[in-house]
């Protein structure tokens, strides 16, 4: 049973979506599925991993599809508060640098 919760707020054009919990294999189509439902004008997209103390391949795959959606819209997906162990896995794969973040 996934234990990840994701809120979704709208601030000037910008979708910024809250994940809270560990991002894995079972949890990772909850987070797909929330930013799927989000409709409307936006430019951008934050996703906010303050709340995310864990996150595995699939959380990975979660994160490179909701940039995809953002790439198809003309925009960037900014990853932020990304705590210590999702930000390990991000360089080990080699994807630190795919993602625009901020503190």
């Amino acid at each position: 049973m996934p234990t990840l919760s994701v809120t979704i707020e709208y601030e000037r054009g910008t979708v910024v979506v809250h994940p809270h919990g560990e991002v894995d294999y079972d949890s990772a189509p909850v987070l797909i599925g929330a930013v799927e439902e989000v409709e409307g004008e936006w430019y951008g997209m934050v996703v906010d991993l303050s709340r995310v103390p864990f996150m595995d391949s699939a959380g990975l795959h979660a994160l490179i599809a909701l940039e995809r959606r953002c790439r198809e819209r003309g925009s960037r997906l900014t990853v932020t508060g990304i705590q210590e162990q999702p930000a390990r896995l991000l360089d080990l794969v080699s994807l630190g640098g795919f993602f625009a973040t901020t503190a």
